[in-house]
């Protein structure tokens, strides 16, 4: 709470295990923070679908934010309202993910969930590949900018790991994205 109560902007609680020794935040403890006035929302990273239906059925998205932490929930988060997704592949992907997103508020849930099924497997790739340096090498390679380099302790991804996700789902996602791009332009 003294973050909070110091904070002079709203506050996310931002629940990440893998980067806290383990330590994940279960859903009690998460809306006894909430009832903080200046706590106005979580990012799961946890990946945890229940924590987070939890979290929307108890309050509205108007007075807490839930977002899963990755796109690969994206769909099966809104659907269980979240309030959106913060995820590392909307770096490569931003044009499919806010596509999806109209997608399914437009109601038209079978492309949505189409473009979501191929996103799971997408975003499964950007995190094997290999975080930060992962997401670079690709924003580098597929769409001219950035060098792909990372300041250590990050270690760059070698060209080879780039290279195998070629005819895979995610170049499948690539190619969308840089049609809805053309589209756009």
């Amino acid at each position: 709470h003294q973050v909070a109560d110091a904070s002079p902007i709203p506050t996310l609680i931002y629940n990440f295990p893998t980067v806290t020794a383990g330590i994940d935040l279960d859903s009690d403890t998460i809306t006894t923070l909430a009832e903080h006035p200046n706590i106005v929302g979580t990012k799961l990273s946890c990946g945890n679908i229940g924590k987070l239906t939890r979290l929307t059925t108890i309050f509205p998205s108007s007075e807490f934010a839930v977002f899963p932490g990755a796109t690969d929930v994206l769909i099966p988060g809104l659907l269980m309202g979240a309030s959106g997704a913060i995820g590392a592949s909307v770096n490569i992907l931003p044009k499919v993910h806010s596509n999806i997103y109209k997608l399914w508020t437009e109601g038209k849930k079978d492309e949505a969930m189409r473009l979501q099924a191929l996103l799971a497997h997408g975003d499964w790739m950007v995190k094997r590949i290999g975080g930060i340096a992962g997401l670079k090498a690709i924003i580098a390679r597929e769409f001219g900018y950035g060098s792909g380099r990372v300041r250590g302790p990050l270690v760059p991804v070698a060209k080879e790991k780039v290279e195998a996700l070629d005819n895979t789902k995610l170049s499948e996602l690539i190619a969308i994205e840089k049609e809805l791009q053309d589209v756009r332009t």
